[in-house]
């Protein structure tokens, strides 16, 4: 046998490793996890006071039907904090409509960013500021949210005595090759969530989502704050990993058909914020650590396909043919789990080269530049590692 057949074997060998562990994971996650669809609907006796606090910069397009469908639920005791952040599209016109309408909405205008602040950090440290609910909601401006959300939720923390919850939301259809490259990134974000153990006092597992992120305000006041995460551009999970540690109860659903949003609706949408979520999440912001990780995970993920061109090894192409089966079938799954699209999951292979190119991007983009544009803004790497709380466990 040559070196290369058995680097080959090796590489065939750690791919059905890690996708039999992802399948697991996935199932364990659609067993565990609740859905919001089923959640009941009671009337709540002396509801506490919700703050809706909502984050807004250049959304002209999609602000004032997210807010219209927002402002149909029939919460009893609701108010909206509504943040423009520097918009420069219309977005702030439509904000003051959406504001005159409704006496709920209370519009906060941001014409400078503060240094050393993410714009939207910053935003959601305003928006609390002005909030003076028992609970605030933190979520994107692009969010839809159906009417008996709200009630639904709050029941459901009240039931299990929470101190936060994150909503997974429904992914909405977008351009066909973005959608391919999504369907590979979600199934990643499912499978190694560790979502089942959020609810565990004892675990480090955590939660959040920029979509629904739902807080207690005194688990919150327990917390260092959006001060000290001014600079964390994960701001969603380390905010739940901050209530976490500080001894709050945290859990993660399912908000198919309640809660969704088009996480990007163009392929340069999706190849800009893809490659810089990705980026972000990389510890320390190491660019030699994401390319090196990004190819280890393209190599997994593209050997299966190799492996089944007759090498003269026993079994391999069927290896491969096992190896490709249970990707689409967890992919499938994960679609159906939040309701994206599932023609894209059928060019699963276009995807995955998708995200390693753009991974790849992103890291080069980093290196050259010295860091990344954020809500029009420009953050040194040097700046981030400094602001950097989030941590992986």
């Amino acid at each position: 046998m040559t070196l290369v057949q058995i680097i080959i074997i090796i590489f065939t060998g750690l791919s059905a490793f890690f996708r039999i562990l992802e399948v697991l994971a996935i199932l364990r996650t659609i067993k565990t996890m609740p859905f919001l669809e089923k959640l009941e609907a009671v009337d709540i006796k002396n509801p506490p006071k919700l703050s809706v606090i909502i984050t807004a910069c250049n959304e002209a397009q999609s602000l004032e039907k997210a807010m219209e469908l927002r402002l149909q639920d029939n919460y009893p005791n609701l108010e909206f904090i509504l943040i423009d952040d520097r918009s420069s599209d219309g977005t702030r016109e439509i904000a003051r409509k959406i504001a005159g309408k409704d006496n709920r909405v209370k519009l906060i205008r941001i014409d400078e960013l503060p240094g050393g602040w993410l714009g939207k950090v910053h935003a959601m440290h305003r928006g609390v500021k002005q909030a003076t609910g028992d609970w605030f909601l933190f979520s994107d401006a692009d969010v839809h949210v159906k009417p008996g959300t709200l009630n639904r939720v709050m029941a459901f923390c009240r039931s299990k005595n929470l101190d936060q919850l994150a909503i997974v939301p429904e992914f909405y259809k977008g351009k066909f090759f973005a959608d391919t490259a999504i369907s590979v990134f979600l199934k990643a974000l499912i499978a190694w969530s560790r979502s089942w153990k959020i609810k565990d006092p004892e675990s480090t597992a955590f939660g959040g989502a920029g979509a629904f992120n739902l807080v207690r305000r005194t688990a919150f006041e327990k917390t260092k704050g959006f001060e000290w995460l001014k600079l964390e551009v994960i701001d969603d999970l380390t905010l739940g990993q901050m209530i976490k540690r500080t001894g709050g109860r945290s859990d993660m659903i399912n908000g198919r058909g309640y809660v969704g949003v088009r996480w990007y609706s163009s392929f340069r949408e999706m190849s800009i914020g893809m490659g810089r979520a990705v980026f972000v999440g990389i510890p320390n912001f190491g660019v030699t650590k994401l390319i090196l990780l990004s190819s280890l995970t393209f190599t997994l993920d593209i050997i299966p396909y190799i492996i089944l061109v007759p090498m003269g090894i026993p079994y391999l192409p069927t290896a491969g043919v096992v190896i490709i089966l249970l990707t689409f079938l967890s992919s499938i799954v994960v679609s159906r789990f939040t309701n994206h699209p599932l023609l894209p999951t059928f060019l699963l292979l276009v995807g995955h080269i998708i995200v390693f190119i753009v991974s790849v991007k992103s890291a080069v983009t980093a290196l050259i530049k010295g860091g990344i544009v954020w809500r029009g803004t420009f953050y040194s790497t040097k700046m981030l590692k400094k602001g950097r709380r989030f941590t992986i466990f």
